[in-house]
């Protein structure tokens, strides 16, 4: 959903409840007379509560968080200042970065994606928020994929409560598909999707398949993109056991390889990802009109992407568009891919640590969580969201939470953004036709090599060793 200020403003809820002292004022300004002692007094010991500073931003998760801030506020006895930060999250994130370098970052805060808290952790403006997650109830119901994911990868300590997941998968037109007598079953495999991808070509006459990739979807091209790729390898990870970005291997090759076919075969849109905004052209427009007709995409492209109201809704989305996992690369199950989205972090500087510790663990709990996922399109990280009352207000998004069980994640460490740098370069080599799979691979480890130096990437001469040793083949 592209978000303006205006839009943003227009469509803001005023807060459910406002502190007394505001009504109060409110009050005597409207004309409704002198409030009453027991009023006075109301305001006067409401003002006496600890205040916690709290940061968000885009209208859903603010319409959610002002919904929430009276029982926040009650639950832990605070008073609640939600600062309003820029929607877009790469905006958002800057403006946050910033001012926790200048010291002046509000209590508590979302950190965007679970890759990010490795850098934040390791500069030293997260909490350490370990013994509070490990006495907290919600922490044995969260699936242990998830609880990686929080953790940061160089010492193992938890530095964000998770509240919503992102579960990624395939998003294809079985409206489309269907009436054109092509087979909607699962793929189990690329050749398989590569299959439907040519049979969708040679009858249609359409772009089958989108995978970002590129400069200018920036992060995406990873997350959105070769992420999906990698993690269909059942037994590659992004990192070694000694915490190393692992470039130098099969997996990185055949991913770029996979991009290569699809620009070689004129299987994937090529030209809008050249484009400034290059998600624009096609999910909001070609997939809507039938001229794409497979995407990666999350649990929140039915609403935002392609819902009622989107750019370009997409008539009984619910039975239009429908998904499959991802499938294998070299033999294992087709798969859901999950991101820690959003997760809750305490300003390591924060004057009020224990409050705003007690308030990122009520913002993990499933009520919380449900008020987001449901403005969201995510689902909840918790596992036993699926016995709070609330649960089944989720509708389709109760198949996704289901997923979360045997959902596949790729753990990164510091420094991820020189690697998903890399990426979109690399990628855009292979877009453009300057690189083969191979060539891209080299280019993406040369990258982060020069980004991050050599010791934060595994070396070839290791890479070759470790697979040996585990009787793999370079083939």
């Amino acid at each position: 959903m592209i978000w303006t200020k205006q839009r943003g403003r227009a469509n803001l809820l005023l807060p459910v409840a406002v502190t007394l002292a505001v009504g109060l004022i409110a009050a005597m300004y409207w004309g409704r007379g002198e409030p009453t002692a027991a009023q006075r007094l109301a305001a006067t010991e409401a003002e006496k509560r600890p205040l916690l500073v709290i940061a968000e931003h885009r209208t859903a998760r603010l319409q959610a968080l002002y919904q929430l801030q009276p029982q926040l506020e009650a639950r832990l006895g605070i008073r609640l200042k939600i600062v309003e930060y820029p929607a877009p999250p790469q905006d958002y994130f800057t403006k946050l970065v910033t001012e926790l370098r200048a010291g002046n970052a509000p209590d508590v805060f979302t950190v965007p994606r679970d890759l990010q808290v490795d850098d934040l952790a390791a500069a030293g403006y997260l909490a350490d928020l370990t013994a509070d997650a490990e006495q907290w109830s919600g922490y044995a119901q969260l699936p242990e994929l998830v609880k990686t994911l929080t953790r940061a990868s160089f010492n193992e300590h938890v530095y964000v409560i998770p509240s919503i997941v992102a579960v990624e998968q395939l998003y294809y037109r079985h409206d489309l598909l269907t009436a054109a007598g092509i087979s909607t079953a699962q793929p189990q495999n690329w050749q398989e999707l590569l299959g439907r991808s040519r049979e969708i070509k040679q009858k249609m006459q359409q772009y089958p398949l989108l995978i970002p990739a590129g400069l200018t979807w920036g992060m995406g091209s990873y997350t959105e993109g070769l992420r999906y790729l990698l993690a269909s390898f059942q037994h590659y990870q992004l990192l070694n056991s000694q915490n190393q970005y692992v470039l130098d291997d099969n997996a990185v090759r055949q991913s770029f390889g996979f991009y290569q076919t699809l620009v070689a075969e004129q299987l994937m849109p090529v030209q809008p990802l050249l484009n400034p905004e290059p998600w624009v052209i096609p999910k909001y427009e070609m997939f809507p009109k039938g001229q794409l007709l497979i995407t990666t995409c999350g649990s929140w492209c039915p609403v935002f992407d392609w819902g009622p109201g989107s750019r370009n809704p997409i008539a009984d989305v619910a039975n239009a568009v429908r998904t499959w996992k991802f499938p294998s690369a070299d033999g294992g199950q087709p798969f859901a891919l999950a991101s820690v989205v959003y997760a809750w972090g305490v300003n390591a500087k924060s004057r009020q640590q224990p409050l705003a510790r007690q308030l990122v663990l009520a913002l993990g709990e499933n009520d919380v969580a449900l008020a987001y996922a449901k403005q969201l399109g995510n689902v909840p990280a918790r596992l036993d969201a699926p016995q709070h009352p609330g649960f089944a207000a989720l509708g389709n998004l109760m198949a996704d939470h289901a997923l979360l069980k045997d959902a596949r994640a790729l753990r990164t460490t510091v420094g991820s953004n020189a690697m998903m740098a890399g990426v979109a370069q690399a990628s855009e080599a292979v877009l453009t036709g300057r690189a083969d799979g191979e060539r891209a691979q080299q280019m993406l480890y040369d990258y982060v090599v020069n980004v991050l130096g050599a010791a934060q990437v595994e070396t070839p001469d290791l890479a070759a060793a470790e697979r040996n040793s585990k009787g793999e083949s370079d083939d």
